[in-house]
């Protein structure tokens, strides 16, 4: 008999044990168990066979910015089950909990990153195109007006008004505290990341983060205060050249910032845009977002009711913030 449940706290190192046979790479899973200051016990949904935890998944708890409103959002992630009892069913028994449960505690929306599509979508979920750039490896001059260096502690209060200011433009971002920056500073990397603040004069103006990921460079945030885009360009080029230079090309949201996008193609980098469709959104309450968002029920049934809440062409979910 199967047992299906959420943890205790004793068991959160069974937990990454089975996780350590996915990737081979327990502690990168554990950097989450630790910093994440909205980790629950009671949205680690295992599969119990016989005293044995045999398949997981976890429900990370994201605040984001739509519409001018702040929806409450479950980010499904860690789906795993061990070798052996896979095909059983047991990953579509734990998500059907999942969805229920997000339900029950107030989760507005879920957002899951799948190349499953269609295993996702019977559940509920829908695919949703966002816009990526990727930017094939070149030598590329890092120079400008900017002083860039690597960020320090004492740059945080600076970065956060930086992110405040710039994510309001978008629908999709995370809203973050103090205690929420400083835990994802902790696991965002993989395992470390490279930080760049951008000062004119003594000021920081902008700033990017960026990490090796799936084999290529990624850009997993950037920011930038009003009148500063040219401040993103000299970030990119000096991240791209230098700490991505041995990678393939790096991936980037600079998709939604045509005029760096222009800067860049004028400092001959080969840039294409990438249309990607593995982000997946499901509505866990319509009632919730309807009365949130001001708008009705049959609104959120539509089939474009996605592209309504997330346009690609201003909406980002940073990659620093996955799970």
């Amino acid at each position: 008999m199967i047992e299906f449940r959420t943890i205790r706290r004793h068991e959160r190192d069974a937990v990454l044990d089975l996780l350590a046979q996915w990737i081979g790479d327990r502690e990168f899973f554990a950097r989450y168990f630790r910093n994440d200051p909205s980790f629950r016990d009671d949205l680690c949904f295992v599969a119990v066979d016989n005293g044995h935890i045999v398949s997981t998944l976890q429900v990370f708890s994201k605040r984001v910015h739509v519409n001018g409103a702040v929806l409450e959002v479950g980010g499904v992630g860690n789906v795993f089950t061990t070798q052996r009892y896979r095909e059983r069913g047991l990953a579509s028994a734990l998500l059907t909990r999942a969805i229920e449960t997000m339900d029950e505690v107030g989760f507005d929306l879920s957002l899951l990153f799948a190349v499953r599509l269609l295993f996702y979508s019977r559940h509920g979920w829908q695919s949703h195109l966002r816009h990526l750039l990727f930017v094939d490896a070149a030598d590329v001059d890092g120079s400008g007006p900017y002083a860039i260096a690597p960020f320090a502690a004492s740059d945080l209060s600076a970065v956060m008004d930086i992110y405040e200011q710039y994510s309001a433009g978008f629908n999709g971002p995370t809203v973050r505290d103090l205690t929420y920056w400083r835990g994802q500073l902790q696991y965002a990397g993989n395992p470390n990341e490279d930080f760049l603040v951008a000062r004119a004069g003594s000021r920081i103006v902008a700033y990017m983060r960026g990490t090796p990921l799936y084999d290529f460079y990624q850009i997993i945030e950037h920011g930038c205060l009003p009148g500063h885009e040219d401040a993103l360009t000299q970030l990119f080029c000096r991240l791209h050249g230098t700490e991505g230079r041995t990678l393939p090309g790096t991936v980037t949201q600079l998709a939604i910032v045509p005029t760096v996008r222009q800067q860049l193609e004028d400092r001959g980098l080969s840039l294409r845009t990438i249309e990607d469709v593995f982000w997946m959104w499901q509505v866990i309450s319509p009632a919730r977002v309807a009365r949130k968002l001001g708008i009705s029920e049959a609104d959120l049934a539509a089939d474009d009711v996605f592209f309504r809440l997330f346009p690609p062409e201003r909406s980002v979910y940073w990659a620093a913030d996955r799970f």
